[in-house]
């Protein structure tokens, strides 16, 4: 019976980490995950090439490519822009910057950019969501 109960705890809370996991097989090592995320946080508002991610890491793009998505369970397209609207979200709570200039201190090339990816990743427009935490 206490097994029973402790497969169904697993089953029930799965547990998954919030951050990369360093003893993923076949993914980036903890020195070259460090490595990456302090480059895409210092270069945010630039353009962000995966082969200058890959010679960070002291890879080839191809595999890093598969070593990332085994790290971050994402493609580093993907975790930039999500890193990109975390960037926007806290302009938008902090400032009232517009959203024009909100977007290229994030690294999209315009507002309308800046705009559809912020929908794709929150399902809100910007405007929307802003609105919507000040006004909570």
């Amino acid at each position: 019976m206490d097994l029973i109960r402790k497969v169904s705890a697993l089953v029930e809370s799965p547990g998954l980490p919030e951050t990369p996991a360093s003893s993923t097989r076949g993914g980036l090592a903890p020195w070259q995950i460090g490595r990456v995320k302090r480059h895409i946080d210092k270069e945010l508002a630039g353009r962000i090439n995966i082969d200058e991610l890959a010679q960070i890491t002291r890879l080839s793009t191809s595999y890093f490519s598969a070593a990332f998505r085994a790290s971050f369970g994402t493609s580093p397209h993907d975790y930039i822009c999500r890193r990109r609207i975390d960037h926007a979200k806290q302009l938008m709570l902090t400032t009232d910057t517009a959203l024009c200039e909100i977007a290229l201190d994030c690294g999209f090339a315009d507002q309308s950019h800046l705009c559809r990816v912020f929908r794709r990743i929150t399902g809100q427009t910007p405007a929307a969501w802003r609105r919507n935490r000040r006004i909570a």
